[in-house]
């Protein structure tokens, strides 16, 4: 299994018969005309509507793939279909804990701190998680101690859901924002005390990468390890 970073969110998941693409946005490196002229099979997962985690271009993608299945949270389906004709792609909505599944994946969809829905997709012998916007948005250097409060107990409430449904996780992929300010580790750091993730990567870190890598804040020392995966590079997992 290759994992690549295209930028921001954007990552993709290669195996041997199936190409996953999730929240893409930016491609800095260019590299997506060759990852979809290689996918034999592709599946593209949109977390929710914000911009930067949803490219209208995903539709245009037909040119190099025939086989394409959209795995897209419910949430966007009234944005989508204002300028689509979803009829016309293979497209699954799901809400939060919500499942889909075909011969090859099966995804389960969690909730999220933000809009939309987080995924983690079992693909082979691997479980693979996704967390669209899902982090500890607590902003505690600008809000009161009940709204961190609220803002961590809502973080918790989902990563409990998560821990009872996929204690161990081989990749995952989470938001690590310095722009937070304060703690902007916690989610992270909370994250990998819960779950054993064999490789966390951080994503959507607004090019403040050297902050958002800085390991020792939130890496559990007991288990896996945090890699920086620079946007058109890639890694073996």
């Amino acid at each position: 299994m290759t994992v690549t970073c295209l930028g921001h969110s954007g990552m993709v998941i290669e195996t041997d018969d199936a190409t996953l693409i999730f929240d893409y946005y930016i491609d800095p490196a260019g590299i997506i005309p060759q990852i979809l002229a290689r996918a034999k099979r592709l599946y593209v997962f949109v977390s929710h509507s914000h911009r930067d985690h949803l490219n209208p271009e995903i539709f245009d993608w037909d040119i190099y793939v025939s086989e394409i299945q959209y795995i897209i949270a419910n949430e966007c389906r009234r944005k989508l279909a204002r300028s689509r004709n979803l009829d016309a792609f293979s497209i699954h909505f799901l809400h939060h804990d919500e499942d889909w599944s075909d011969t090859r994946i099966a995804v389960r969809a969690f909730d999220s701190t933000d809009v939309g829905v987080s995924f983690l997709v079992s693909i082979g012998e691997k479980r693979v998680f996704h967390a669209g916007d899902y982090t500890c948005w607590d902003f505690s250097e600008e809000h009161d101690a009940a709204t961190v409060r609220k803002a961590r107990g809502d973080f918790h409430a989902i990563l409990t859901r998560i821990t009872q449904f996929a204690p161990e996780i081989d990749v995952a992929m989470m938001p690590v924002v310095p722009n937070i300010g304060g703690d902007w580790a916690y989610g992270a750091r909370e994250f990998l005390k819960s779950v054993r993730v064999a490789i966390f990567i951080p994503m959507h870190m607004w090019g403040r990468d050297r902050e958002a890598t800085q390991w020792s804040l939130y890496q559990n020392p007991g288990y896996g390890r945090c890699v920086h995966v620079p946007a058109g590079q890639s890694i073996m997992v």
